[in-house]
């Protein structure tokens, strides 16, 4: 992972020194037309083609290292949580790895997820049937849970 984020550092700098190769001009002594006197002219560099083509190489190479090691730093941290969850869950989630390929468990688990309980309604007999979507927006509509919290912030003195 900090492999990647070093190659990003290293092509967003070589990205950086070609731009400044392509836009140097570089002062030559020359004279005009129809003129015997010496004057400077600021000459383009004869390869900015090549340099800025360089840039742009090494400006994808920055994007990609970049995402990858987010990437890489991403599933680190998923791992992690999912390491210190697993003697959390083992009564939750069936595991279906075997001893020669252990896999992450197909519960996720985090400490920023909040798992809840199904709602179901009175009309249904068992707790494994889903709610239809007509029913999950009526028990949806019914609960209001920012009612207690907005009165008291938008009266100031009611406390």
């Amino acid at each position: 992972m900090y492999v990647k984020f070093t190659a990003a550092i290293i092509c967003i700098t070589l990205c950086s020194l070609n731009v400044v190769a392509a836009v140097k001009r570089t002062p030559i002594r020359t004279t005009l037309e129809g003129s015997t006197r010496t004057t400077v002219e600021m000459m383009p560099s004869p390869n900015s083609s090549v340099h800025w083509m360089s840039a742009v190489i090494f400006i994808a190479g920055f994007a990609g290292f970049l995402g990858w090691g987010i990437s890489a730093y991403n599933c680190s941290l998923e791992r992690e949580e999912i390491a210190e969850d697993l003697p959390n869950q083992n009564n939750f989630a069936t595991s279906t790895s075997t001893p020669s390929s252990p896999s992450i468990n197909p519960v996720i688990s985090g400490k920023n997820i909040i798992q809840f309980t199904p709602r179901l309604s009175e009309n249904l007999e068992t707790k494994s049937q889903t709610l239809s979507p007509e029913e999950f927006y009526s028990q949806l509509q019914q609960e209001d849970y920012w009612d207690n919290n907005e009165d008291s912030n938008n009266n100031p003195s009611a406390s």
